[in-house]
């Protein structure tokens, strides 16, 4: 086999570059006579860096990304079982495997990491402002998230990163709180029902009410975790491989992890997110082999273990999770909360156009009323079609 291929990954953690070369070279032992070029970017902005290489017709043929039906209604995509062998694709957790199937019913995405949300809290802060054991209602996280912030010095309550980056998940994790959703009865997206609009109308009383980190809008997700990782915010929702950076580069802080709250304090409202892999249609049979040879080295169980550490996020693969869950015992509330979270309705053909339209105006929270913010958004999904 003789060809090149393009990979195009977000970066996960300092190592992620290094962890990707690492699997390249070792595929390169297996067919040396593949070149295979690997550009790693930054997830704050990653999507347009995917689109001009679409508009570029530079289409990568490995895409790692947290998106997918957009792809596929432009019909730019392999069903991944065309370019994973069988034993490999039924190594992934089916309920996790479920979330890159298209509303046809193809499986278009193979979820290469998992995660579950969950907030994390600053003990030493809760104890400075007399707040005795972790908020469970909005009412408790609002009243909590005052008394730390009137603690000063810099320090804010909660965190609300409503910024480029992440927007779409802060967002799910209210409306869920609120037993609002995304996706209404028929199928169609709906961002301004009355649950949803009542969630952000939540949300805009933390922001008025002093509560947050300044800015919110413009604030993301890794700007959010520093704020903590430097003593300046007492919680927020997270993520494994934020938690572990925590516990690595700053011992000092003392945190405790906890459910998210929610509006009556008994919704469950863990988020889980898997990010994909997906496999362009470049109309090369060679690229196309040389991709599904790629694939199943990644996934083979000692290169994916050693690839899904790296990210400090949870695996998808069976064997994989049984010895992550003996290696990383303080994942535990992580690996419990998984088999009950709820996802983003990824495989729907217009969540990319809401993705884009919360990450681009879910600021809007800070200047605007729940009704006007989202009547902004869905007018934006209206529009895009």
């Amino acid at each position: 086999m003789s060809t090149s291929i393009s990979i195009l990954a977000p970066s996960y953690a300092d190592s992620s570059k290094s962890d990707w070369e690492t699997i390249i070279s070792g595929y390169n032992k297996l067919y040396p006579n593949v070149k295979v070029n690997l550009q790693i970017e930054a997830w704050d902005g990653f999507t347009d860096k995917v689109q001009t290489r679409i508009q570029g017709n530079d289409l990568p043929d490995i895409l790692n990304d947290n998106n997918y039906a957009d792809y596929v209604k432009n019909n730019l995509l392999y069903p991944i079982t065309d370019v994973m062998s069988p034993a490999t694709f039924s190594s992934i957790v089916p309920s996790l495997a479920a979330n890159g199937k298209g509303t046809d019913g193809k499986q278009w995405a193979a979820p290469d990491i998992a995660s579950a949300r969950i907030m994390v809290y600053n003990t030493q802060l809760f104890q400075q402002a007399g707040v005795s054991t972790p908020p469970k209602t909005w009412d408790e996280l609002l009243a909590d998230a005052q008394k730390i912030q009137k603690l000063g010095n810099g320090i804010s309550g909660y965190g609300m990163p409503l910024g480029k980056e992440e927007a779409q998940v802060e967002a799910s994790l209210w409306i869920w709180g609120n037993k609002g959703d995304w996706v209404d009865s028929s199928g169609k997206i709906t961002a301004n029902s009355p649950a949803n609009v009542a969630a952000f109308d939540e949300m805009k009383k933390f922001i008025d009410g002093a509560a947050v980190q300044p800015n919110p809008g413009a604030t993301n997700r890794q700007a959010v975790a520093d704020l903590f990782n430097q003593g300046k915010l007492g919680m927020y929702i997270t993520h494994p491989g934020l938690v572990a950076e925590t516990r690595k580069k700053f011992p000092n802080v003392k945190f405790e992890l906890a459910p998210v709250p929610s509006k009556d304090g008994t919704t469950n409202v863990s988020l889980g997110v898997t990010d994909f892999i997906v496999a362009f249609d470049n109309k090369d049979d060679s690229r196309k082999q040389a991709t599904k040879a790629f694939l199943d080295y990644m996934y083979s169980p000692e290169v994916y273990q050693k690839w899904a550490a790296g990210t400090g996020l949870l695996p998808v693969t069976e064997g994989a999770i049984k010895l992550g869950e003996q290696s990383t015992p303080e994942n535990k509330p992580f690996y419990d909360a998984l088999p009950n979270v709820k996802f983003l309705p990824q495989s729907n053909p217009n969540w990319s156009n809401l993705q884009n339209a919360l990450q681009a105006n879910g600021g809007e929270i800070a200047t605007k009323s729940g009704q006007e913010t989202l009547d902004d958004i869905q007018a934006q999904v209206d529009a895009a079609g």
